[in-house]
């Protein structure tokens, strides 16, 4: 494992290597290599032991010297790899992305520094066996991701989102300490390996697991706790809004389920808990997401979805453990750890596609967007790709951990039968809903944005070979997922019999026939190929008429004949006008000779804007009236500050 410690001391240098190089493009080509070095390094061993180490060590040396604050255990390598694979065309891509900014003469090296420690403080969360250490790491990664995510900090928006964010983030991070002190105190240790609380605790086994829901479901975004999400992910530069829905969030999904090892089994009513709320999460996610206008908020909202996508799973998994079985436990925590892994690949695809848009069209309106495959098709394709996996469409990698999920529900209602067979099939509907409302999703976005006429001219749609690069190696893995997922099957089982679920249970996941499915998607796409071929002989033969996209072959349409996000969605966004908090603004032509109309749509998060927002208000209102603190002598402050220290001490004292 000295290996990885490299790998992880390369990407420090990256940091000096910004401070010592005092011309910005030199810095920036230093340190991106440096980086992409030490994350290939990384991905190397950690993947290489993942797939052949027995993974029964516990411990490992740092630099030849033994110590217990990491540990390479199955469920650390796996998260640990997700992030290193995500992090590679990430930061492919960056290198790109700043460019644009250092041809405007600004500086990018407060950036630089602030990725990298994200990039650095990511992988210790995964790795950390001491909860001091993995705390330090967790305020460096949210602190770090904060930074970088106030690179444009002179706009009124990026402040809002960011305040969000950090306000978040400091919630997450208290809970989380009261989370490991309870443990240090039941336990009287610090290490991960010595956590271990059985329910015959009572009251503390359930506090224990509503404070980790809490918290690491904040940092992930299950709803009501998914506010922050669609208001700061667009604002952040688009390099850390890929690493944020890529990554950051899967941290509490990770956190989650390492929980899970601390405290089993789970009692059922904590799956169901789990279940039904992330079921919310993903119907309302993706409903959300198909009321927005802004691109990237759009994706943000579809995060949502996602995670609640994986919470389905971990809910199957959690009631497979208050039962014992085997089969469903394997089921339900394989579908949300693949889940995990096909989230992060088409999530980041498709923001890093965002940020190409922006860059070239300079805005994330998607009403203001149009007739982009005129102009980019090999784009247009690879964006295309992301949009059939994130909607779980065949043949791609989405597909595939939402089959395993649709199997842990039939595997539920047979296993446990009684109440259950109905519970799973409503399940099951949900989750097509689901599906259902991507598509529809989807089919808005890229229909909108890429085919008709220019809404707005676009003098050129240049996309550099490193957005390429990294957007075809987001593309290319969710095709060989998709068609291929067999070894990606045995990692996840592999992970699930180290330290998840007991015995050896590898026929639960492997038992699916995926190779007569990777034949149906094979024979498909031969007969996608063939018929490609022959249209294009067809072509060359008899020549093809051309006419302007949505057409129907007539000639001078203009930008205002065509559908818009707007009207295109009206009617699903209506069945749930108040939830959604949906408002509609039309202007009817009048008169015998008419000169226009309008119409403008608009969405409003509930938990937003009529919970959170009027609380707020209310605060601060109740703060503006408290004048004893409206000192303008320090020493008051001084005497305030001493005052919450010695409050502090005394429960810390107390507590011992």
């Amino acid at each position: 494992m000295d290996l990885l410690f490299y790998a992880l001391t390369i990407q420090i240098f990256s940091i000096i290597a910004i401070a010592i190089l005092q011309d910005n493009r030199k810095a920036s080509i230093a340190a991106h290599l440096l980086l992409i070095t030490g994350l290939i390094l990384g991905f190397a061993v950690s993947f290489s032991t993942l797939v052949f180490s027995n993974l029964s060590s516990q411990s490992f040396s740092a630099f030849g010297i033994p110590n217990e604050l990491f540990r390479f255990d199955a469920l650390g390598l796996f998260f640990l790899c997700i992030v290193q694979l995500v992090a590679i065309p990430t930061t492919i891509y960056s290198y790109s992305y700043l460019k644009h900014y250092l041809d405007e003469g600004k500086s990018i090296r407060s950036n630089l520094v602030f990725y990298a420690i994200l990039l650095i403080s990511t992988q210790m969360v995964v790795i950390a066996n001491h909860a001091v250490l993995f705390l330090v790491c967790w305020e460096m990664m949210s602190t770090s991701a904060y930074l970088g995510m106030v690179f444009e900090k002179e706009k009124r928006e990026v402040q809002k989102g960011a305040f969000y964010y950090l306000v978040i983030s400091h919630v997450v991070v208290f809970l989380l300490y009261i989370f490991f002190f309870l443990l240090h105190h039941q336990t009287n240790s610090w290490l991960f390996s010595d956590f271990h609380i059985s329910p015959e605790s009572g009251n503390l086994f359930i506090a224990l697991y509503i404070l980790s829901l809490i918290a690491f479901g904040m940092k992930a975004g299950f709803m009501p706790f998914h506010f922050w999400l669609p208001r700061a992910h667009p604002i952040a530069p688009t390099v850390f809004s890929a690493f944020l829905s890529g990554i950051i969030i899967k941290s509490g999904i990770y956190g989650i389920l390492r929980t899970f090892q601390f405290l089993n089994p789970t009692p059922e009513w904590l799956g169901w808990l789990v279940l039904v709320v992330s079921m919310i999460s993903a119907i309302f996610g993706v409903w959300y997401a198909l009321a927005q206008h802004d691109i990237k908020k759009l994706l943000a909202y579809h995060s949502v979805e996602n995670i609640g996508i994986i919470g389905i799973g971990i809910g199957i998994g959690f009631i497979g453990s208050a039962y014992q079985s085997i089969p469903i436990q394997m089921l339900g925590f394989g579908g949300a750890l693949l889940h995990t892994l096909n989230h992060a690949i088409f999530k980041s695809l498709l923001f890093i596609g965002s940020g190409v848009i922006y860059k070239n069209l300079g805005t994330r309106n998607i009403e203001l967007m149009g007739g982009i495959v005129h102009r980019g098709k090999y784009f247009v394709m690879l964006f295309l790709i992301g949009s059939i996996a994130i909607s779980g469409i065949p043949p791609f990698n989405g597909f595939i951990s939402e089959f395993i999920i649709y199997n842990g529900f039939f595997t539920t209602a047979k296993e446990l039968k009684n109440y259950y067979p109905l519970l799973m099939l409503i399940s099951a509907v949900g989750l097509a809903f689901v599906g259902g409302l991507a598509v529809a999703c989807f089919t808005k976005i890229n229909s909108i944005m890429f085919l008709g006429s220019e809404r707005k001219e676009v003098k050129h749609f240049h996309v550099s070979i490193y957005e390429y690069l990294s957007l075809g190696i987001f593309a290319l893995l969710c095709v060989v997922i998709g068609f291929y997922p067999q070894p990606f099957i045995g990692i996840v089982n592999k992970v699930l019999n180290h330290g998840f679920v007991p015995g050896n249970s590898a026929s639960e996941l492997l038992k699916i026939n995926w190779f007569f499915i990777s034949l149906i998607f094979m024979t498909v796409l031969s007969g996608v190929l063939l018929f490609y071929f022959w249209k294009s002989i067809v072509q060359k033969k008899y020549g093809s008429r051309v006419s302007a996209a949505w057409g129907c072959g007539y000639g001078g349409l203009t930008p205002r004949m065509q559908y818009t996000a707007s009207s295109y969605a009206d009617e699903l966004n209506e069945i749930s006008q108040t939830v959604l908090v949906y408002h509609k603004k039309m202007k009817v032509p009048e008169g015998v000779f008419p000169i226009e109309g309008a119409f403008e749509s608009h969405s409003d998060d509930l938990v937003d804007s009529k919970i959170l927002l009027p609380i707020f208000r209310n605060i601060s209102s109740l703060i503006c009236r408290i004048n004893f603190l409206s000192y303008t002598d320090i020493r008051y402050y001084i005497a305030f500050i001493l005052i919450i220290i010695s409050i502090y001490s005394l429960i810390a004292f107390l507590w011992n």
